[in-house]
């Protein structure tokens, strides 16, 4: 009874064996056949002068890598592509080159072997944005205009400017092709620009640094202490808004020509011809307490016409109020006389 058992399951195991030797490999007639080209990377974003190093594979149907010859082609002169020669692989499966950017365009590689292809795309980006600014030296708080060029725009919805360690400028108006901003002060270098559509290459927004300096010579916007010689700002158009910058207020007190003021202050006249609500709202770039308010003028000396909402310990300070027919003097206060700049002024008129 053992030995018949045995006997069946030898017979079995024998063909067990049999069947299995007997199955094909799929993919044994594949073996060595390049199917298929793999690269470091689909996609470079590189300045004019920059390079990467891409790396490239050719595989068979199991994913092995072939000793095949591998190219790489620059699909236009605004890249170049060299051999690396400090890459020496073993056995020799892969090969690598160094791309460079020569010229700001769309390009591409195209890497071969083996009878197959893949690209490798390359978007070209200029050393830097070469657009138009209406001033290198700009005083602290006026408006700077920046124009765009022929393939880089201003993206609406993300641009912003930055002047080195001054900081962000408040942005006036903008479109793609030009882009208006208050200069802060200590502008002193290349500003960066956020928020640069690349027109060449769909969907790349970028930032880029200026290639023209921009060093402030001084305040646009300086503050007097004396209702005479106050500068006149202007008031937006009913139910508009406006915005200036003013960089510094003066340093020593002078409350007995802003009225009520206990603190360094400084005066800028204003005119209405019917009474307009108004309301102005002004932030800073440091800890100090400012204050706002409006006052009536030499003749009625009257300061906190508007109702002294903007004299508190608020940041950023905002009152509404509607001012009567003639001149009334906006008048900006630093109550602690702590070291302040880049105050930013916002006007908004009722319709």
């Amino acid at each position: 009874m053992n030995r018949r058992l045995f006997g069946a399951f030898g017979v079995v195991a024998v063909v067990a064996f049999t069947v299995g030797g007997c199955k094909s490999d799929p993919l044994s007639d594949v073996d060595g056949t390049p199917s298929d080209v793999i690269t470091s990377f689909s996609y470079l974003q590189l300045p004019i002068g920059g390079s990467a190093t891409v790396n490239a594979t050719v595989l068979d149907a199991r994913a092995t890598p072939l000793e095949v010859p591998i190219t790489f082609t620059p699909c236009t002169a605004d890249v170049s592509v060299a051999t690396d020669t400090s890459y020496h692989p073993v056995p020799a499966t892969s090969a690598q080159v160094i791309v460079t950017a020569v010229s700001a365009n769309a390009s591409c590689v195209l890497v071969a072997g083996g009878g197959i292809e893949d690209t490798v795309s390359v978007a070209v980006l200029p050393a830097g944005f070469g657009g138009t600014f209406s001033s290198a030296t700009p005083k602290g708080g006026d408006t700077l205009t920046i124009t765009s060029t022929a393939t880089l725009k201003f993206d609406t919805a993300t641009v912003a400017v930055t002047f080195g360690a001054a900081g962000s400028g408040p942005i006036v108006s903008k479109s793609r092709d030009a882009v208006k901003v208050l200069v802060p002060f200590g502008s002193a270098g290349p500003v960066t620009i956020d928020g640069i559509e690349v027109t060449y290459a769909a969907g790349l927004v970028v930032s880029l640094a200026s290639t023209t300096t921009v060093t402030t010579t001084g305040d646009f916007w300086v503050g007097d202490d004396a209702y005479a010689t106050a500068p006149a700002i202007n008031l937006p158009a009913a139910g508009g808004q406006s915005t200036f910058m003013i960089t510094n207020l003066p340093a020593a007190d002078n409350t007995a020509i802003c009225g009520e003021a206990s603190g360094p202050c400084a005066l800028y006249a204003y005119t209405v011809a019917d009474s307009t609500e108004l309301t102005f709202s002004v932030d800073w770039d440091s800890a100090a307490d400012i204050d706002i308010y409006s006052c009536e003028g030499p003749s009625a000396g009257t300061c906190f016409e508007d109702g002294g909402a903007g004299a508190t310990g608020a940041q950023p300070q905002e009152f509404t109020f509607t001012a009567a027919p003639g001149t009334h003097y906006f008048s900006i206060e630093n109550f602690d006389h702590v070291p302040t700049a880049n105050l930013r002024v916002t006007i908004t008129r009722g319709s």
